[in-house]
């Protein structure tokens, strides 16, 4: 009896280990259960945290350009006015130059008519020398004539041996007289015509000494014009230094707030990573597929480039393939889709990871057609060519990403 009161006891104790083992197993797998889903929201909650601090980089970036832009604008407009100042200060220095030989040749000129009117001067100064001795000539002979009276030219005459002897003094006192009378009237005339001369070549003097004048009030007009410019100038100068100082500023900023992007798109790069599972594929083993079937145009290839627009990264992260809008995006290998959704930069993107670390990125699609956690085969159309996102036109930015850290496409696709 008590043998078999022992025996079922031996037996319900068995049947609780049993059911407290399975209600084990269950609380075990329960508890993986929501360990796994706390750890895909807090994935999903990074990722959501990452992507929102991207596009607040990126809006600031975008923010810094603007400014950079306004100040480039600015100081182009300075160059500008200091340009157009500087090519009418060469048009005033031309004027300068132009009056400057003007002066010269007056003040030739001037120099050349006073030698004349010196010239002119001792012309008349011997004329008026010569008037004076035939003048004092003239009042001896007369005063001579005066003191002795007609009774001198009466005796002269008297005196002659012959008739012919008088009649020829008669005549050459004539001629005295007649000659002197035309010796006076050419000093006179001779004076008047020096004088005429003189007075002529100082009025010429005095026009153009007072031309001069004018000249060189106008050269003084004109460098007053050129220090205003020069002054002008300068305050140009000053400003566009000035506002090359705050595009340094914005460019340190810029600088900056690139570095940070690239941090971010790093730690996306990463986030991919996590998210995907060594088993979501055969890593690629089968080969990869070119992405866009319809068309092979490399418009931008991997690594350091010039930003095409405002925000886009310097360094390239994937390469850009030339195609028409809506043209078909597929696969390039088989993968399940660990992103599929819209960045400000990216635009509308999938990634797709192929197992072993590594993932695909697909950007700027028009439209997509997978979900988060589809599997796609290789060559399956995961979305349309667009132009979303920081984009200069329809095509496709294809990357890899291997073990969180992009790579050249080209070493997985040709």
């Amino acid at each position: 009896m008590k043998s078999r009161w022992f025996r079922m006891c031996l037996s319900v104790l068995v049947l609780i280990a049993v059911a407290a083992g399975g209600v084990g197993r269950k609380i075990d797998a329960l508890a993986t259960e929501v360990t796994e889903d706390d750890e895909e929201d807090t994935n999903d909650q990074d990722t959501e945290e990452l992507e929102q601090q991207r596009k607040d980089t990126v809006d600031k970036i975008d923010s810094i350009k603007s400014s950079i832009d306004t100040v480039e604008d600015k100081i182009q407009d300075l160059e500008n006015s200091k340009s157009n100042l500087q090519t009418y200060i060469t048009q005033l220095d031309r004027q300068v130059n132009s009056l400057s030989s003007q002066i010269q040749d007056l003040e030739e000129q001037i120099e050349e008519k006073e030698g004349e009117i010196q010239v002119k001067t001792e012309e008349l100064e011997e004329a008026q020398a010569d008037a004076d001795e035939q003048y004092e000539m003239m009042k001896l002979r007369i005063r001579y004539t005066y003191e002795r009276g007609n009774d001198s030219l009466l005796v002269l005459l008297l005196e002659s041996k012959s008739l012919a002897e008088m009649l020829n003094r008669a005549e050459y006192a004539m001629e005295m007289t007649a000659y002197d009378r035309q010796m006076m009237e050419k000093l006179i005339e001779t004076q008047e015509k020096i004088e005429a001369q003189k007075e002529e070549l100082e009025q010429e003097k005095a026009e153009q000494e007072e031309l001069l004048g004018q000249v060189e009030s106008q050269k003084t007009a004109v460098n007053s014009a050129i220090n205003a410019k020069t002054q002008e100038i300068a305050s140009y100068q000053s400003q566009i230094q000035s506002a090359s100082g705050e595009q340094s500023e914005y460019e340190k900023q810029l600088a900056e707030q690139e570095r940070l992007l690239e941090q971010i798109e790093n730690q996306i790069a990463a986030a991919a990573a996590a998210a995907a599972s060594k088993d979501d594929g055969d890593g690629g083993a089968s080969g990869f597929l070119w992405p866009c079937p319809a068309s092979h145009r490399i418009t931008s290839s991997f690594g350091p480039r010039t930003a095409p627009v405002a925000g886009a990264s310097t360094y390239h992260k994937g390469i850009d393939i030339g195609a028409s809008s809506g043209s078909a995006i597929v696969a390039a290998a088989g993968g399940r889709v660990t992103t599929s959704t819209y960045s400000s930069s990216a635009g509308n993107y999938v990634v797709i990871s192929h197992g072993n670390g590594i993932s695909t990125v697909y950007m700027h699609a028009s439209a997509l057609y997978v979900s988060v956690g589809d599997v796609v085969s290789r060559g399956d159309t995961i979305a349309a060519v667009g132009s979303t996102g920081y984009s200069t036109g329809p095509h496709l930015h294809f990357g890899v990403i291997v073990n969180g850290s992009y790579v050249n496409p080209l070493n997985y696709v040709q």
